[in-house]
Parts: structure tokens; sequence; C-alpha cells
């Protein structure tokens, strides 16, 4: 009985530090209603943009990416498009040098991703000296008209990287597209928002829809080795002092899994690569905050939230279990497990619902979006707890097959003040 009790007080323990920890994440995230301030320009230069479209057999969906990037609001001098075909078997590269794009083959099955991918883009980008700066998307996204020019005013107000605004191009389409687009939602309203409104630098340029200064790069070109090349990058930036902020007048769509399987896929690659980026920046991070630690000690906690949420899983589950090898009351220990279940359904279906309410999203069944994302969320925790163990990097890419031009999706819920 020593033993469990030993047992006891380290699960207890380790759950009140998660709870300092997730108590700072939720008065950072305060209040989570208002929206940023109008921003504050240094400059009205026309910034010349390399717009960087990756794609991976993605004929079905580029066609109308590129259309909403010849749509743009922006000088068309001012801009050029350039796909890099990724292993693609289709006819990806066919469609996009037919929409105008400037377009580069890769074949290399040894090393898949899109990390990858950009670093030979890069090392074979003789044109950089042409542009100030660069934007990222993926094959299956679509942007709104104003992005570029939304774009520019960040690097007119002095931030060499922005994250743009991002919506489910698809959210009405199954439950996990749904559950995938609120999530992107909530990250906006209760991360992104709160830290940008501090003057925080944004943690994550969450993989597509980002833009960043060509200097940021240093003349090295683009150098990740995670399955998270987007969190990598990021906090590589925030450690050199780069600033990182939230575009909320960029809007673009992001197309959602449409199955559970593949989102348990796409979400355990991201959870391996965030546990890979703790080893890769985490130490450069930690340095940087013991020198200048506003902005970079937030990065740095944000960087281990994972294994963190992992072990206060196991940890809970072992108070329990302490607790009812003690006690010997099995039928109390499903009681508490049914009421903590309970509780944590209603408590996180209250947020989604705010949430949706907040950023003036709607689509049709949005009540199933809020009915199962509590289904969602412990189905990521699971998968916090199981990459403790179990790190497969391997990229399996996930099909894109929602063909949508810009008309046809839902108009976008734009939580800011024109800062034009």
């Amino acid at each position: 009985m020593e033993v469990v009790a030993a047992f006891a007080v380290l699960c207890q323990a380790i759950l009140i530090v998660a709870g300092c920890y997730g108590l700072y994440h939720a008065v950072l995230a305060l209040p989570i209603v208002g929206t940023l301030p109008p921003l504050v320009p240094t400059g009205d230069r026309t910034h010349r943009f390399a717009v960087l479209v990756f794609a991976k057999d993605e004929a079905a969906v580029i066609g109308q990416l590129l259309a909403s990037l010849r749509a743009q609001q922006y000088p068309s001098e001012a801009f050029e498009v350039f796909v890099t075909a990724d292993n693609c078997a289709d006819d990806t590269a066919a469609v996009a040098r037919a929409s105008g794009a400037t377009v580069a083959e890769r074949f290399d099955t040894s090393r898949v991703g899109k990390g990858h991918a950009l670093t030979w883009f890069f090392e074979r980008f003789a044109r950089a000296a042409e542009f100030d700066a660069c934007v990222v998307f993926d094959a299956d996204n679509l942007v709104d008209p104003g992005f570029l020019a939304a774009m520019n005013r960040q690097l007119n107000a002095g931030n060499p990287i922005a994250v743009g605004y991002r919506v489910g191009k698809n959210p009405a389409s199954t439950w996990v597209s749904g559950c995938s687009s609120l999530f992107w939602l909530m990250q906006t309203r209760l991360f992104h928002l709160p830290r940008a409104r501090r003057g925080l630098p944004v943690t994550s340029v969450g993989g597509t829809g980002f833009m960043f200064d060509l200097a940021v790069l240093e003349g090295r070109g683009w150098h990740t080795s995670s399955a998270c090349e987007d969190i990598e990058f990021t906090l590589n930036a925030i450690a050199a002092g780069h600033r990182v902020g939230l575009a909320l007048d960029a809007v673009f769509y992001d197309e959602q899994p449409l199955t559970f399987g593949q989102s348990l896929r796409q979400r355990y690659r991201w959870a391996v690569g965030s546990f890979q980026v703790i080893g890769l920046s985490g130490p450069a991070l930690w340095r940087a905050a013991l020198a200048d630690w506003r902005g970079k000690l937030d990065a740095f906690l944000f960087s281990i939230g994972l294994p963190i949420a992992g072990v206060t899983g196991l940890a809970w589950a072992g108070t329990l279990l302490a607790d009812t090898l003690a006690s010997g009351d099995w039928l109390g220990l499903l009681s508490r497990v049914a009421f903590a279940a309970g509780f944590g359904y209603l408590a996180i279906a209250a947020v989604a619902l705010l949430v949706l309410r907040l950023e003036k999203a709607t689509w049709p069944r949005a009540w199933l979006t809020v009915a199962t994302f509590p289904v969602y969320l412990l189905s990521w925790s699971v998968l916090n707890i199981v990459v403790l163990f179990y790190r497969d990097p391997t990229w399996v890419p996930i099909p894109h097959t929602e063909a949508l031009a810009l008309d046809e999706v839902a108009p976008a819920a734009v939580t800011a003040e024109s800062e034009a």
C-alpha cells in the first residue's frame, strides 16, 4: 500500500503542475471576446510576393486555388505563383502550368513531406532576390481576394511573419470536417488572438496560409527536419527574435479531412512532429528566453504542451486507479469517471458553441459539430498519450477531392475590424 500511496502522490503532483500550465493558457486567453486594434503602418510599400504552392496528386483541386490567386486585389506584377508538384502521379503539374504558374516537379520517395519539399524548392530558387517575401499555400486551399493586400499591410507594420485567418472549406461535408474546421477557429480565438493582442508572437504558422519576409531565412534557405515544419520554423524564428503577427483580414479556406481515419492519421503525424520539435527547437528557444523572456518563454511553454497533455492524461488515470486500489470501491470509480466524462463533455461543447458564436461561423448541421467535438478532442487526448511511447514520422498524404470555387464556400467569418 505504501507503493500505491507514493504513486498517488506522484500523480497528484503531476496534476498540480499540469493545472498550473493549463491555468496559464486559460488566463492568457482572456478575455476571449474582442478583436485586434488596427495595424499601425510604418510605410506604404507594395512588396513583391513569391506565392508558393505545394501539391501531391491534387489535380482535382489546384485549379480552383490558382483561379483564386489570379483574382487577388493586388497588382499582378507584384506577385508570381510557383507550384512544386511533389512526387505527383497525376496531372497536377499540367493543370498548374495551364493556369499560368511556374512549375517545378520533384521526385524523391526517400524524403517525403512538405518540409523536404520546401527545402528542395529553396535550394533551387535562383530568383529569390526578385522578391521581398513568400506566401505559402497547400493546393487544396482557396484564397480571399484581399489576402495579399492584407499580408502587405503586415509587412508595412513591421511583422516579418504573419499567419492568415483559416476557415474550413468543407465544414458541412462530414462531422469530422466540421470538427476540424471548428478546431482551427478555436486555435485562432483562444491561442493566436490573445497572443497577438498582447504583443506576443503567434506560436505556429499552421502549415499553410502564412507569409514570411525572405530576410528571415538569412540567405540560408529553408531547413526543417520534423514532421511539423510549420511549428519548427515558427519557434526557430521566435528564438531568433522575429515577430509573428496575426492577419485576421488575410482569409483563406482550407479543406479538412472527411473521415475519422484520415483525421487520426493527420493528427498523429502532427503529434509526432510536435514531439520532435521539442528537441529541435526547444534548446535554442530556452536559451533565448533566458536572455529575453517576453514572447520566447511563452513560445517555449507552448512547445512542451504535447508531452504535458499526454502525461496529464496518464496521471489522471493513475490517480483514479490508486484511489480505487486504496479504497476497493470499484463502483465509485465508474461513477467518478462517468461524472468527469459528462462534465467534460458539456464544458467542451459549451466552449465550442461559444467559439462559433464569437467567430460568427455557421454551416448546415453545425449542431452536429458541437455535439461531436468533445469526442474529437478525446481522440486527440488519446493520441497525445500514444506518442509518449510510439512515434512513427512517416508522412501519409490525405486525399483532397472537394473541388469548390471561391464563390461556393461559405462567407468568411472575419473577426477583425478593417485594417485597411
